[in-house]
């Protein structure tokens, strides 16, 4: 029964996962990050083994990359051509994101896998089962196993080293906990943030190696220098030889990998669009960024299951919920907010939150005939929120996006080689540069010379927002898109130069068509303007 019972919420896990993935293709409309990620998995697939990239660790890229060179016999069989072509992929990538897709989409399925292995070993198989349900319908979890991004993957691995910790804690001894703090390596290989592993592997090493400090102290060791020496062997150079082995570019271009890091740190610091005036940094994860993903019950469950693991202080109890805390006061200390840095805990919420309403059933065995009914009822509406709001999502992956339809007016009515500056999240027009991969396959399309307006960040000077310098570089036409226009107007005090540049395209610049997302279609606001001696449309 608990088999059967598994199987179906891997498949609703699945099911919900794959819904929509292709949406948007071939372009990346379902998230920017893909148009980054993708890329680089395929340069690593055509041999450039340096992303020379690190605002995300290297793994991903090299796993994506792995993927299409296992894939390069299908690709060549639908394609008619080498998939490893860079013409190949200019031309038509929307395979190459489908495939990181179905990537993110088997991983997140693993997640929920991996969940109920944890909460087997930890709570028993009901709380397994029950945990694995919750994270299958789980909205953001859900959402991001949809994209070409790190962060399901991150989450995956990091599940992986909680159970392999998790054993080696109730017995499974070294090798289990050697396993589980390469998969913690590993992780922080896919996301940085995931170094916080760190932390529950120390604490089931302390589990796992106390005996043997014990009776090497009893023979005339020091324990104070046993600690050290076994942490360093057991977890931490186990650690960071897999984050090497998945990002060895780290050390191999160090140069590039700290001006990146650092940079990368600096936008975690300083905030980025849209959250410059969110306040509290905890109050807003709690609320917003949780609550938009669980739910009011089930938040309210999850705090109650943090605080219940912390009072019961066992060792699973004392690897899960301090990580946990601890991942949460650390994320909620930046100034860039956005949701899927929660993503690595959420699991283990949920887990938590269903331990803590199994564990109330069986605290009073003769109220159990009333209290199970209770629970339960709590449990359903618990998954209300979730799973509603999961099903939304899938529904929302359909239709059109209107940067198609912008990019399909732009190309009849604006002449061919005009210069565009356009800002992120504007229609997917064709580079001059890469007319050539075009012709090459037989193909015809109008193609842009494409500036590219940076996303801004407060304090950070940013010459490609203002008249003078698309004036020096001789645009012609600008593109401006309310995913930025409007994130920095609302913050327009953190943003001066560009609120400005913004008021200066609509005095000195002709506003020459606005594409705003109609009945079914998706997207952001778009907006053309022709700059003073610009060719006219057609």
């Amino acid at each position: 029964m608990a088999g059967a019972l598994l199987v179906a919420v891997l498949v609703l896990a699945f099911a919900l996962r794959l819904k929509g993935v292709s949406w948007g293709l071939p372009f990346s409309f379902v998230n920017a990050d893909e148009s980054v990620v993708v890329p680089k998995a395929f340069g690593v697939a055509r041999g450039g083994l340096n992303p020379q990239f690190f605002y995300y660790p290297s793994l991903f890229f090299y796993l994506i990359g792995g993927l299409y060179l296992l894939a390069t016999p299908l690709l060549w069989a639908v394609q008619q051509a080498n998939p490893l072509a860079m013409g190949a992929f200019v031309v038509d990538p929307g395979p190459y994101f489908l495939l990181a897709r179905l990537f993110s989409v088997a991983a997140g399925t693993a997640s929920v896998y991996l969940l109920y292995r944890i909460g087997r070993e930890a709570f028993g198989r009901p709380a397994g089962l029950v945990a694995a349900l919750f994270l299958a319908v789980a909205p953001l979890h859900v959402a991001y196993s949809h994209m070409a991004v790190t962060d399901v993957t991150a989450t995956a691995l990091s599940l992986l080293a909680f159970l392999l910790l998790l054993q080696a804690a109730r017995g499974g001894g070294r090798r289990r906990l050697i396993a589980g703090a390469v998969a913690a390596g590993l992780a922080t290989s896919t996301k940085y943030n995931l170094g916080a592993l760190l932390l529950p592997a120390t604490v089931a090493a302390v589990y796992v190696c106390r005996g043997e400090v014990g009776r090497r102290a009893a023979a005339g060791g020091r324990a104070a220098l046993l600690w050290p020496r076994l942490l360093l062997a057991r977890v931490y150079a186990p650690m960071l030889l897999a984050f090497l082995a998945g990002s060895p570019f780290v050390v191999l271009d160090p140069g590039h990998f700290l001006s990146d890091f650092l940079r990368q740190n600096r936008i975690m610091t300083r905030g980025w669009l849209g959250f410059e005036k969110v306040g509290n940094g905890f109050w807003y994860n709690l609320e917003v960024n949780l609550g938009g993903t669980f739910g009011v019950v089930l938040v309210v469950l999850a705090i109650a299951g943090l605080a219940w693991a912390l009072r019961r202080h066992t060792a699973v109890d004392l690897i899960l919920a301090p990580y946990a805390l601890a991942y949460f006061v650390y994320i909620s200390t930046w100034k860039e907010l956005a949701d899927r840095y929660l993503l690595p805990i959420i699991p283990l919420l949920l887990l938590l939150a269903v331990r803590l309403c199994l564990e109330l059933v069986d605290l009073r065995p003769a109220a159990r005939r009333f209290a199970a009914p209770a629970v339960a009822l709590v449990l359903a509406a618990a998954l209300l929120a979730p799973l509603t709001g999961s099903i939304a999502f899938d529904r929302e992956l359909s239709g059109a996006d209107v940067r198609s339809r912008a990019k399909i007016w732009i190309e009849h009515h604006l002449p061919p080689g005009s210069t565009i500056a356009s800002e992120n999240y504007g229609p997917p027009l064709v580079r001059v540069r890469d007319e050539k991969y075009y012709r090459s396959a037989g193909l015809e399309t109008a193609t842009y010379r494409i500036l590219r307006l940076r996303l801004p960040a407060p304090g950070v000077p940013d010459r490609s927002h203002s008249l003078d310098w698309l004036r020096e570089k001789h645009a012609d036409y600008v593109i401006v898109s309310s995913k930025v226009h409007d994130r920095v107007l609302a913050a327009a005090d953190s943003y001066p130069e560009l609120a400005a540049f913004y008021r200066s395209l609509d005095e000195d610049a002709e506003l020459v068509e606005v594409f705003a997302p109609g009945p079914g279609e998706r997207g952001p606001v778009l907006k053309l303007y022709r700059l003073a001696g610009a060719p006219p449309r057609g």
